[in-house]
């Protein structure tokens, strides 16, 4: 089967678009994982294990991504120099040093993620019939939704 140029090009835009979002996954588990490091306190294991199952299911994720953007026939600049190029997460740290500032850090980060994925389906299904891209990144949200969810029950 022949591929088009219009049906090249419009891969090529997903794949830029998916890439983008892989970049800011990766972002997040670094984040993530960084926070998982420094707590401390008497809840430390408790908030040990949310943070390492967040940080799984961001790994997860990643998977995902990687593996959507390579069925488009493209490949990711994989290198971290090339994701803060393409974050959009802020790539300065906050001043509060504690586990409700980290905390609040991080679910500042979902749900900005959660607004870019909510932006990117919309323009995703302009773009094309593609369902099972758009479904994919509703997913996406979803899980960013419910990890956002843990993160808020901490703070209260």
């Amino acid at each position: 089967m022949k591929t088009t140029t219009a049906k090249r090009a419009h891969l090529r835009s997903l794949a830029i678009k998916l890439s983008s979002i892989l970049c800011d996954e990766y972002i997040l588990l670094t984040k993530t994982k960084s926070v998982h490091i420094k707590l401390q306190g008497i809840d430390f294991q408790d908030k040990y294990l949310f943070f390492s199952a967040q940080s799984s299911e961001i790994n997860i994720i990643i998977d995902h991504v990687e593996k959507r953007v390579h069925a488009s026939g493209h490949y990711v600049d994989a290198m971290l120099k090339a994701f803060l190029k393409v974050t959009r997460f802020n790539k300065k740290r906050k001043k509060t040093n504690d586990h409700t500032g980290y905390i609040n850090e991080l679910l500042g980060d979902h749900e900005h993620l959660i607004n870019k994925l909510k932006n990117n389906t919309s323009l995703l299904s302009t773009s094309s019939k593609e369902r099972k891209t758009d479904d994919f990144v509703t997913i996406l949200t979803e899980s960013h939704e419910k990890m956002a969810w843990f993160l808020r029950s901490y703070l209260k």
